[in-house]
């Protein structure tokens, strides 16, 4: 096959799926991981992807992003995966024996677990994905919310969910973004339902803080849940965007 078809038909699947694994790719176009390599990074020069740990995502997001244009939960995991780990080793450092603490749907909150493990925690979660995360040797108790199942986000809402959360109150809460504007402040979530659950759990912690790598700032979402000021921290990546963040900005660095 021709170097131009298989750009063409990279950029095909890329449209299709949002995010491509280079093993994917490799098996569809019966070519080399070297040769693929080569056409992402071809690809990424000409702008039209970028490529992320193990594969490639679309360059441009749609102008609102909803749960009709979001990617699956499992289709995130190799996203930004470097600034997930920083963010998520950086948001446990603060978590302290005895709490009770919330961690929200999303991988982001999940990249906090393995630094979790050792805490006397009890970890209240919506999430049935971080579930299928959690270390086998976790020595803290787990709470899972109940409610609606939504299988994208592999994640509980509606009704049932919110009332499983009116009964906890939480020491912290850990909170994933869609997307994040520093003009009008707004925190958003892709769906309504989502933004529901999230508003649920703000209402009911001590601290609040948010896990979002500096992607987050270029996405308007379907639904505003909460504002920046509400948080006592929000943990993000450098941004290569914005010069000078909001002072509960915490940037993580290796």
């Amino acid at each position: 096959m021709l170097s131009k078809e298989r750009l063409f038909r990279i950029m095909e699947v890329i449209e299709e799926q949002s995010f491509v694994t280079i093993s994917e790719l490799m098996e569809f176009l019966n070519a080399s991981k070297s040769t693929i390599t080569r056409d992402l990074m071809e690809l990424e020069r000409q702008g039209l992807i970028q490529r992320e740990r193990g594969g490639a995502i679309r360059k441009e997001l749609p102008q609102t992003l909803s749960s009709s244009t979001d990617l699956p939960v499992m289709n995130k995991e190799n996203i930004h995966f470097a600034e997930k780990e920083l963010i998520g080793k950086a948001a446990a450092e603060i978590v302290k024996n005895g709490e009770c603490i919330y961690l929200d749907s999303g991988t982001t909150p999940v990249a906090m677990l393995p630094y979790l493990k050792d805490k006397n925690i009890k970890l209240v979660t919506a999430s049935t994905y971080l579930v299928r995360k959690l270390p086998k040797r976790f020595k803290g108790e787990l709470f899972l919310i109940g409610g609606h199942y939504i299988p994208d986000y592999d994640m509980s809402v509606g009704f049932v969910a919110i009332e499983d959360i009116n009964r906890f109150h939480f020491d912290q809460a850990f909170f994933s973004a869609s997307g994040i504007d520093l003009e009008s402040e707004e925190v958003m979530a892709v769906d309504l339902d989502i933004s529901a659950v999230k508003a649920a759990v703000l209402k009911r912690c001590r601290k609040a803080h948010i896990l979002a790598d500096a992607s987050k700032l270029q996405v308007q979402a379907l639904a505003t849940w909460a504002h920046t000021t509400d948080f006592d921290t929000i943990f993000m990546n450098a941004p290569t965007t914005v010069e000078q963040l909001p002072d509960n900005f915490h940037v993580c660095k290796e």
